[in-house]
């Protein structure tokens, strides 16, 4: 069997074989992908994964599997062998998932290469952008300083990301700083602007199968929380405007204050159940 080290220039040949939201991440400068060839036309396996913390040299570098299949246990033995290679010439110290549809077979598989093992609810939700308008939120007068991410240079755009990333803000992309503006979508991402500088961002970013993903909310002080909220009205008056409602939005809880957040405006919605994973490395 062969190992096929997955990049930008030759994933248009797996692309049936992967979940659609994923298809654009290897562009990413984080984001790593593997297949092992068998003697069938479809890969034997696939795993595609991103870095984390690699730009902190205080937190240990961390590896977060993205999509994990298998379709031949020898090829899924081969694979997994290679990925454990790969992540230990990056230096990581701790890898995870969180995985929806593992077969049985695919989770034995990771559990006998070290991965704790257990269900629970998604760290997302998903909503609708109805559900959106349906909060009212974006039919009060919004600041003129509120504006879409169309409105401002790349320059701006660039500086605006160094700022969050020296406030630790890196959303949940941690390849922020090399991401272009062009991965966020320009009309439903909005943004502060104050004296010609942007002192906040949220960046809405459209996968690949359509639905939308919320992947930066971050203001400056000492207006961040009014800024925030302002941001939020804004871009959930232009998805509707801009986008069909019955579209799909990803909320991310990744942090305390997401978690927070997504339970105020969503108190009684809950995330899918995933199949979670995490194994120290070295």
């Amino acid at each position: 069997m062969t190992i096929t080290q997955l990049t930008e220039d030759n994933i248009f040949e797996y692309a049936e074989a992967i979940p659609a939201q994923l298809r654009g991440e290897l562009e990413r400068e984080y984001c790593r992908g593997l297949a092992c060839e068998g003697d069938k036309e479809e890969p034997a396996a696939m795993i595609l994964w991103e870095l984390k913390s690699l730009e902190d040299e205080n937190v240990p570098t961390k590896a977060e599997i993205l999509f994990f299949r298998v379709s031949d246990k020898a090829g899924g033995v081969e694979l997994l062998r290679a990925f454990d290679n790969n992540i230990n010439d990056d230096g990581v110290s701790l890898i995870s998932f969180e995985l929806k549809d593992l077969s049985d077979v695919e989770k034995t598989m990771l559990a006998k290469n070290g991965f704790t093992i257990k269900e629970g609810e998604s760290r997302d939700i998903e909503v609708t952008v109805k559900d959106f308008l349906d909060l009212k939120l974006g039919e009060k007068k919004i600041p003129s300083y509120i504006q879409s991410l169309s409105e401002i240079t790349s320059r701006q755009y660039k500086a605006a990301i160094m700022a969050s990333v020296f406030h630790g803000r890196y959303g949940l992309l941690d390849d922020l700083p090399f991401l272009p503006v062009t991965r966020f979508d320009p009309d439903t991402s909005s943004c502060v602007i104050t004296d010609g500088k942007v002192n906040g961002l949220l960046l809405v970013h459209k996968m690949m199968s359509g639905s939308y993903i919320v992947e930066l909310l971050f203001a400056m002080q000492p207006d961040a929380n009014i800024n925030l909220l302002q941001m939020i009205r804004y871009s959930i008056r232009a998805a509707g405007e801009f986008m069909d409602k019955e579209d799909t939005v990803i909320l991310r809880r990744h942090n305390k204050e997401s978690l927070l957040l997504v339970k105020k405006l969503f108190p009684d919605r809950n995330g899918d159940l995933v199949v979670k994973g995490e194994k120290l490395n070295g």
